[in-house]
This record gives structure tokens, sequence and C-alpha cells, in this order.
């Protein structure tokens, strides 16, 4: 079948360029965490890098909410549901490490994180493991290697959950 682009229902939507423009008018007013539950955390002080996984994050389909600090992400965690953390080890007010070392002492459960850095040391290694990622992760980072581990702990949760 040929796409006849005059016809709305093959344009792609503005709002959601993996779908059609009569899908995303079907879909208006739905609530997007209805739509797909998982929700994916970034935090990194470098915008460039936050818009470069919530670009990635949302091709796969999931949500992301995003934080410029640890101190933003611990606000942010007590409004939003959060199934996934990818967050940088350098960041102003708080880095990576406390983040998820408060996170774990004030949540009653801590999502799984990946650590992502520009410091690879081995001091950075531990603190990050301690503090509960499961990986820790050069930059620049390998985006597929991240939506790996983010598919393979949705796909436990999923079969957790039935």
């Amino acid at each position: 079948m040929i796409p006849v682009w005059g016809d709305d229902s093959q344009k792609l939507s503005p709002e959601n360029p993996s779908i059609s423009v009569k899908s995303q008018e079907k879909l208006d007013g739905i609530n997007p965490e209805f739509l797909n539950p998982v929700s994916i955390l970034v935090v990194d002080d470098s915008v460039e890098c936050r818009m470069i996984l919530r670009i990635a994050i949302e091709r796969e389909g999931f949500r992301c909410v995003e934080a410029a600090d640890g101190v933003a992400a611990l606000k942010l965690f007590q409004e939003k549901t959060v199934d996934f953390i990818i967050t940088d080890f350098e960041m102003p007010y708080m880095n990576g490490c406390e983040f998820l070392e408060i996170l774990s002492s004030v949540a009653i459960s801590c999502p799984p994180a990946v650590m992502i850095t520009g410091n690879l040391a081995d001091s950075v290694r531990i603190r990050a493991t301690h503090a509960g990622a499961l990986a820790v992760l050069s930059k620049p980072f390998e985006q597929k290697r991240i939506l790996k581990m983010v598919r393979e702990v949705v796909h436990r949760k999923e079969e957790a959950l039935q």
C-alpha cells in the first residue's frame, strides 16, 4: 500500500513522531502514565545529556522525567513514580552517589539505578555500587547499553507482576 500523504491518518504527529495524527487525536486527553506506567528518571546537570537520554527513552516507549541535580531529583521522587534511575555522578549541590544514598535511606523501595560518569576511578565505582547503582558507565555512554539494562529491569518487573 502506498501512503497517501494528504490523508491525516498517514501524517506523523508533531507531539509524537512515532504515531499518526489520527492516533494522536485518539490519545489526546488520556493520561500518558496510563498508556505506559514505566517511568525513567534521568538526573544530570547537563541539558544535552538529559535530552539525549530522554529522546532514547521515549523512543523505547517509556516515560522520562528529568532533574538537573540530586536535590531536584529527591523532590521529584516524592511526586512521581519512578521505575529506573539514570544518574550522573558529578553534579552541583548533591552528586549522584549522595542522591542514591539519601534516596535509599528515605524511600520504602529504591528503584534500580545506573551511574554515568566521566570519572571511572575505582573509588567512584565502589561508592556508586555501595549507593545502589547496578552499573557505572563512562561518559560518553552507549545509549544501547543503558536501554538494554532498562528493558531487562522492566521485563523482570512485568514478569513479577504476572
